[in-house]
């Protein structure tokens, strides 16, 4: 079991500095919501289940219930172009 103790302490290790790389460089942790947001957006657009489908929640599935899948999901993707170029507006200005 110490090797999986050493992958354990490696993997801490690693994310530790990247933590510290992310807060020390912000515009990487830009780029990596908008990687984000632009695979929900793509996953959107090819109807990908995940993207719309609640887990659960109430308000997101009575909303969905409520539009139909079709509706819901062009709105989910104009908030989501919406808070995607916010990102990249951030992105370029800081």
């Amino acid at each position: 079991m110490e090797w999986l103790n050493n992958i354990y302490q490696n993997f801490e290790g690693l994310l530790s500095n990247l933590a510290q790389y992310i807060q020390s460089n912000p515009k990487v942790g830009h780029l990596i919501g908008i990687f984000l947001l632009s695979i929900w957006l793509i996953g959107l657009i090819f109807n990908w289940k995940w993207t719309y489908k609640g887990n659960g929640s109430y308000g997101w599935n009575k909303l969905l219930e409520e539009l139909g899948p079709t509706t819901f999901r062009f709105w989910l993707g104009v908030f989501i172009t919406i808070c995607l170029l916010i990102m990249i507006y951030i992105y370029i200005k800081v």
